[in-house]
């Protein structure tokens, strides 16, 4: 397994992420909505060209955005451009948010997602290359109230995804961070679908019990993101359960702690290596 870092992808971050010990990176690919892949495609000789001199791997392209919010052919378009950058920099796995649109009912949203993540799975088997959904579950950072945005989010969404577009280049980027904090048991949730894990995000949380029971789960303020191994989540025994499940993938470290913000970003991105790296070298020795 290798431990990287969730930046966007320039010169600069390849550097960085080298100095602090990071082995490899998983880079945004811009937004759906937003020009902002076109950057990176014009950029990416260059960035191959520092990638190897700085011997530092890409484990995921990642894409912001609601993928049901934008039309058909457009995501599809976008997703397509994505995957030919991934390989471009030698990576085989796009990640991808589904996206929820709260005004329709579910069955009309999981009809936005299989009219398009249908093709998008095809043409990620045709191109060689699997496709993770993003677990995010909203616009939400510990304030509340929550907005749910996304669709996938919890077992019972997932059996409902995999069951509308049945295809074995779909699978999960898993964040322990977004399952713990709604309640969802996140060491059963890999072992439920560890087959279908194909790229892990690293963040912890913690929750504030005595908030919670007074503002209740919409209230604000009971919950936030935190630098793994500064939280509640038991990362010994997921990977645990990881290496139980066979995973092979990477993990890949992203700093929303807001204690590590600003000129502490680099601190908390050591924090995290320091942390989690004598865990995988322990579950993942070869």
């Amino acid at each position: 397994m290798r431990i990287g870092c969730y930046l966007p992808l320039t010169v600069e971050n390849i550097k960085r992420a080298k100095k602090l010990g990071y082995e490899a990176l998983e880079v945004h690919a811009g937004w759906l909505t937003e020009p902002g892949l076109q950057t990176l495609e014009r950029s990416l000789p260059g960035l191959v060209e520092e990638l190897a001199a700085e011997e530092t791997a890409v484990t995921a392209v990642t894409i912001g955005g609601d993928t049901i919010r934008v039309p058909v052919a457009d995501a599809v378009a976008y997703y397509g451009r994505a995957m030919n950058v991934a390989r471009e920099l030698g990576c085989h796995l796009v990640v991808g948010r589904t996206g929820r649109d709260p005004g329709l009912r579910m069955d009309e949203n999981l009809s936005l997602y299989t009219a398009r993540f249908a093709p998008i799975a095809r043409m990620a088997a045709d191109r060689g290359v699997s496709v993770a959904l993003d677990p995010w579950p909203g616009d939400v950072c510990g304030d509340g109230p929550l907005h749910w945005e996304n669709l996938a989010t919890s077992p019972e969404m997932y059996d409902r995804l995999f069951d509308a577009v049945p295809d074995s280049t779909l699978g999960i980027e898993y964040d322990a961070s977004h399952y713990a904090w709604q309640g969802i048991d996140y060491l059963q949730v890999f072992r439920e679908y560890g087959t279908r894990v194909l790229h892990m995000r690293a963040k912890d949380v913690l929750v504030d019990a005595a908030q919670l029971r007074r503002v209740g789960v919409l209230g604000p303020d009971w919950w936030r993101y935190a630098i793994p191994g500064l939280g509640q989540i038991d990362w010994p025994g997921l990977f645990s359960v990881a290496r139980q499940a066979g995973y092979a993938g990477d993990i890949a470290v992203e700093n929303r702690d807001r204690n590590y913000q600003a000129d502490r970003i680099n601190e908390g991105l050591q924090v995290a290596l320091k942390a989690l790296k004598p865990l995988i070298e322990e579950h993942w020795p070869e």
